[in-house]
């Protein structure tokens, strides 16, 4: 299958590699020219999380600044930051159909109203992954950790497209499944998510660190909460999930790992914490719910963007 991936970041790449690796035709859309020429120089590498960068194996990608260099594809996979979403869905809009779902594998919530001002909602498939990279140079990514990616319909139908897109990540060693209530359980993610991708970003710590100290695990906790509290104002039904024990099993499996949002801090990038924390309180507020800790963590990061001047000025503000 032929599989576009917009987006050339840590999990984007490490998607390309692992695709590209099980014989499918990986074709990266980037906007960072050196990540473009690295790609197609050379392809895309990967190295496992207990080997070294110069240990990496490289596969075969090919790779554009310009989507409309792509005139056709099986699927989308859209793994840009949350902040580029609708610039990126506008470039890949003429490849999107039924038949070439575009399938959004974002941090975070509220892409779907984001999608679908360009493209049919019909042909968007919702999914989330708990796969940890981390990107090396321009063209190399560390495998930081195993976990299951998510994908599903809007109207939780088992479809044979989802299935389809499932068989093709699971035989590349990507392990996915097709579920029905995709949207509790993004929710689910982003909640949990929220907490350790702030919290982190905040006290500089990797993810395991978290969980050992008495004061960031109440602070985690209590993100957790409001979370919870958020989701059943906006009537999102979490199911059986127990919330705190997923925080933990993420710190644990991921102990190790930097979060993205303390990747972006330490390289002076723009984090996505407007579609973590920030959409939270706003869905939150909309509901008469008060999330201030999500409001106070929204309002830490933001303070630490601005001290390298990244903050964008058509921002949205609470």
């Amino acid at each position: 299958m032929k599989i576009v991936i917009v987006g050339a970041g840590a999990l984007g790449r490490l998607f390309g590699a692992l695709l590209s690796k099980g014989g499918e035709d990986v074709f990266f859309v980037d906007l960072d020219q050196e990540v473009v020429a690295a790609i197609s120089d050379k392809g895309v590498g990967v190295a496992g999380h207990d080997e070294e960068p110069d240990d990496a194996r490289f596969f075969p990608a090919r790779a554009t600044l310009n989507s409309r260099d792509i005139q056709e594809c099986d699927i989308v996979l859209m793994m840009v930051k949350s902040y580029h979403l609708y610039e990126a869905v506008l470039g890949v809009s003429h490849l999107v159909k039924e038949t070439a779902p575009l399938v959004c594998l974002l941090n975070g919530l509220g892409h779907i109203e984001v999608m679908e001002r360009v493209v049919d909602r019909k042909n968007i498939i919702i999914g989330f992954t708990n796969m940890a990279a981390t990107a090396y140079g321009p063209g190399l990514v560390v495998n930081a950790g195993g976990g299951k990616t998510k994908i599903g319909e809007h109207d939780g139908s088992l479809s044979p497209r989802l299935q389809k897109i499932s068989d093709v990540l699971n035989k590349c060693s990507i392990e996915t499944e097709a579920v029905h209530d995709i949207m509790s359980r993004l929710w689910c993610k982003v909640i949990v998510h929220a907490a350790i991708n702030s919290v982190s970003a905040l006290v500089r710590e990797r993810n395991g660190h978290l969980i050992e100290s008495v004061e960031s695990l109440s602070l985690l906790k209590r993100l957790i909460d409001e979370g919870e509290e958020v989701a059943q104002a906006c009537g999102v039904v979490l199911g059986s999930t127990d919330l705190y024990e997923m925080l933990m099993i993420s710190c644990r499996r991921t102990f190790n790992h930097l979060s993205p949002m303390l990747q972006d801090i330490i390289n002076r990038r723009k984090t996505e914490v407007d579609a973590l924390n920030g959409i939270l309180y706003r869905y939150g507020k909309k509901h008469g719910i008060n999330a201030l800790t999500h409001l106070t963590m929204f309002e830490l990061i933001k303070s630490v963007e601005k001290t390298y001047t990244m903050l964008d000025e058509q921002e949205e503000r609470f």
